[in-house]
């Protein structure tokens, strides 16, 4: 280590310290603000502060010659994850294809390992950038101690932020396609002291300044050597989600960055105006009150659809009501199971004793409650609360016990099934995204999507979905089949037309088949791409925490300019056939996985795992995917490993009221053959753990709301 830089690291240790000791007693909260990156910490530097859980950064900084933008995500408030894109305008890629300046994915974590209390200071381990291309590597141990209005922050790093130049990392490096060296490397390698302070002046403005280790004219991109190595500089909160940034880098180099920080709630944007509580008339009670079982029942199940239920049917014995629907309203099913027993509790006249709720999915019951009226009073009014309610009532997995407890051969039952639309429709704004072309790093197309849904019969039903394109970057993409008989990566031939197109057209049959197992069958297009035969079962087991499903598809690809023709140029049929596992991991964090186990389209055997964590109708989650890749020509294709990450949002974010409805965002790695499946009308796997009666029965509460 040279004389200056001894100097400048025994001034910053001589400035904390000194800080600290003229504090008085009486700490600030600590702050999780973004670094100029999209990790917390200072600007260059890590701080051992992390998101909270379930609370979302999107960021964007710039000091020459980086760009940075990025997100992180905070989990447990244990873990932080971040991922960015980085540009280097130093740095011109692919030169002559107009793609522009270099960019690199990279993404990193941070776990705390002691947390803060009024003696310990947080500490936390993390890395940054260890795998992949790893041009920004680095790992580190840090503390952080809030003192009076003072976050001060301590650590040791290494990589880059050891000092290490990217030539020293880069020659201990294997090469391989997903390099593991640097993170598993000597514990001893080189290291060096960083750390900083952050001045809270008031809630809305933060003073930062901080030592940093990196040697800049040594990383990927040159920058301008540091003429010293503080970066001082402020961060001012004008809105409750947004954050700007600037200050001073390196001695030589302004910087900026502005940040979004949003809690992942489903009431997100706008504030949900409250629903109007259910109240009959009194000539709705009065006709209730004369009426038989047959009117009853076809009095309450023409209410529940009035109140936007679907797949209603309702039969009534003298004491006894039994509903089946199917929830269209809400995303949590036990408030819509408190809509739907408040509806009976209003309409029923008091001999009724007993209510049954079935939830449909797929046209089968998944969940059926079976609940006393009096003790369901007693809960919905706070009366009971939610383990004195279970000592009445039961909820079950299906309802086989409970069916045949209802349904005896009796000539009194009366049932009503309410008569379903023979149509539905939506339409939705798509967007399709090529990441990282020669000819360019974003490339877009965006069309609307219409669908509509035609149902022939009870359980089945047509779905047609056109495409109409208002934007299409996807005929300048060089990207070439892989395969003489490619499975995926002939994408561009079906994606650079602009004209409209049938997207699907196919039909779908749910089955009811013995012992509980949920059953499909489809057939026609199911994508721009693929069309055929596609059949799965599946049945859920141990309260909904696990399940096992078969799934199979035989599909040929269709003609990439014709609507209603079959390729003549790739002849082959791709068949596909599974076995499916889902489990809940851990039910009180949300946490569950999936497992695909079998043949993929390319022929390649293998499987693919799913991780997941849901929270309040969010769901974040990655999945892997390995198989053998003997067998394809390209090298691409040889031993590929598909891996990417999701996250699955309520649409009600968007507006102002609960909607069932929750949109997917997928960010995958490098387009291949390997490890790809077909697209269907609707899967039974993969599912989410909302569907299970564990969720509904610690959502319960949510009864109340209705």
């Amino acid at each position: 280590m040279s004389l200056k830089v001894r100097f400048y690291t025994i001034a910053i240790l001589i400035f904390l310290l000194s800080t600290a000791s003229v504090l008085q007693a009486g700490n600030s909260p600590a702050k999780p603000l973004a670094s100029l990156q999209s990790f917390t910490g200072i600007w260059d530097m890590p701080t051992a502060r992390i998101l909270p859980d379930w609370n979302m950064r999107f960021k964007y900084g710039r000091a020459e010659p980086y760009r940075y933008y990025g997100v992180a995500l905070g989990l447990f408030d244990r873990l932080e994850f971040h991922g960015q894109f980085t540009e280097t305008s130093t740095v011109i890629a692919f030169a002559g294809f107009g793609y522009g300046y270099h960019k690199d994915r990279n993404a990193g974590g941070r776990l705390v390992v002691i947390k803060e209390d009024e003696f310990l200071p947080q500490v936390a381990v993390g890395a940054y950038d260890p795998v992949g291309t790893s041009l920004f590597p680095s790992r580190y141990i840090v503390m952080s101690k809030m003192l009076g209005d003072f976050d001060l922050t301590l650590g040791l790093g290494q990589g880059l932020l050891g000092g290490e130049s990217l030539d020293e990392i880069s020659r201990a490096r294997k090469g391989e396609k997903f390099d593991t060296t640097f993170l598993f490397s000597d514990p001893f390698r080189q290291t060096r002291i960083f750390g900083g302070v952050e001045y809270h002046y008031s809630p809305k403005l933060t003073l930062s300044a901080e030592y940093s280790t990196l040697k800049y004219e040594e990383m990927f991109g040159e920058p301008e050597k540091a003429d010293w190595p503080i970066n001082i500089g402020i961060k001012y909160q004008p809105t409750k989600h947004i954050i700007l940034q600037g200050g001073y880098m390196r001695g030589n180099e302004l910087m900026f960055g502005i940040s979004a920080n949003w809690p992942l709630e489903p009431e997100g944007m706008l504030p949900w105006k409250k629903e109007a509580s259910y109240a009959s008339s009194e000539q709705q009670r009065w006709q209730a009150h004369e009426a038989d079982n047959l009117q009853l029942a076809e009095l309450i199940a023409n209410e529940l659809q009035d109140d936007g239920f679907g797949e209603v049917a309702v039969s009534v014995i003298d004491r006894e009501v039994w509903v089946e629907y199917r929830n269209t309203k809400y995303l949590s099913l036990a408030k819509s199971m408190g809509r739907v027993a408040r509806i009976l509790d209003e309409l029923a006249p008091e001999r009724i004793k007993t209510f049954y709720l079935n939830l449909l999915y797929n046209g089968q019951v998944i969940q059926c409650l079976k609940t006393g009226r009096p003790e369901l009073r007693a809960f919905m009014k706070t009366r009971m609360d939610r383990q004195g309610f279970f000592e009445f009532a039961s909820l079950s997995l299906y309802n086989g016990k409970q069916r045949k407890e209802f349904f005896t051969d009796t000539e009194e039952i009366g049932t009503y099934q309410v008569k379903e639309p023979w149509f539905d429709y939506n339409i939705n704004l798509k967007a399709k995204t090529f990441l990282n072309n020669r000819a360019g790093f974003f490339k877009h197309k965006v069309f609307l999507r219409p669908r509509v849904y035609i149902f022939p019969w009870e359980k089945a039903l047509i779905a047609g979905e056109l495409e109409f394109t208002l934007l299409n970057q996807y005929d300048d993409v060089i990207f070439s089949p892989l395969e003489p008989e490619p499975v995926r990566t002939d994408l561009v031939l079906y994606e650079r037309e602009s004209r409209p197109r049938i997207s699907m057209l196919a039909f779908d049959q749910y089955l009811d088949l013995p012992y509980n197992i949920l059953g499909r069958f489809s057939m026609g297009l199911f994508e721009s791409a693929y069309a055929g035969f596609g059949a799965e079962i599946f049945r859920f087991f141990d309260r909904g925490r696990w399940g096992i499903g078969l799934e199979t598809e035989f599909v040929r690809k269709r003609d990439p300019e014709d609507n209603f023709r079959l390729s003549n140029t790739i002849t082959k049929t791709y068949d596909t056939y599974f076995v499916n596992i889902y489990g809940q991991l851990w039910p009180s964090q949300g946490i569950d996985a999936g497992l695909k186990i079998g043949r993929f389209l390319g022929e390649d055997v293998g499987f693919s795992l799913e991780l997941r964590r849901s929270f309040k109708y969010f769901t974040i989650g990655a999945w892997y995917t390995k198989t053998d890749t003997d067998h394809f020509t390209d090298p691409k294709n040889r031993d590929a490993e598909e891996k990417g990450v999701f996250i699955t949002f309520p649409f009600s974010i968007f507006f102002d009221h609960d909607r069932r409805t929750r949109l997917t965002y997928s960010f995958a790695s490098f387009t291949r053959d390997q490890g790809q499946t077909v697209r269907q009308p609707s899967l039974l796997y993969p599912i989410t753990p909302y569907q299970s009666v564990l969720h509904t029965e610690s959502t319960l509460e949510d009864m109340r709301g209705q």
